[in-house]
């Protein structure tokens, strides 16, 4: 292949990545299923996730849930809504799978996250 058409392939690629992450910016607050993201940049759900996995080295699933980890650890710092609530305004439907998760990628429990940035304010 020449070198022009890797640009193009490179380009289209990050256009792709644009489209995705704009969506998952949108809508991360709730489910985003495989079919409707490859739908929207056109390519079949297993197409999609090597193409994912290869791009950002996550999994969709992954990194969407990142997403809501983060913006869930805003949500503990700068407001006063319940943890329950955050969790389901951050597109969790589960609380222990929200708990496990915000565990697994912060390090700790929500609510020590929490009393932890409420001592830092203080």
């Amino acid at each position: 292949s020449s070198a022009a058409s890797d640009v193009y392939k490179r380009q289209q690629d990050s256009s792709k990545i644009d489209i995705i992450f704009k969506h998952i910016n949108e809508n991360f607050n709730q489910h985003i299923s495989l079919d409707e993201i490859a739908g929207l940049v056109s390519m079949t759900v297993p197409a999609f996730c090597r193409f994912f996995k290869k791009t950002t080295s996550k999994t969709f699933t992954k990194l969407v849930n990142e997403y809501r980890v983060v913006h869930a650890t805003k949500l503990l710092s700068e407001s006063n809504m319940s943890i329950t609530d955050i969790c389901f305004e951050c597109g969790f439907n589960n609380f222990s799978h929200f708990n496990k998760l915000f565990k697994e990628f912060t390090g700790k429990s929500a609510s020590k996250y929490r009393s932890q940035m409420l001592k830092l304010v203080q």
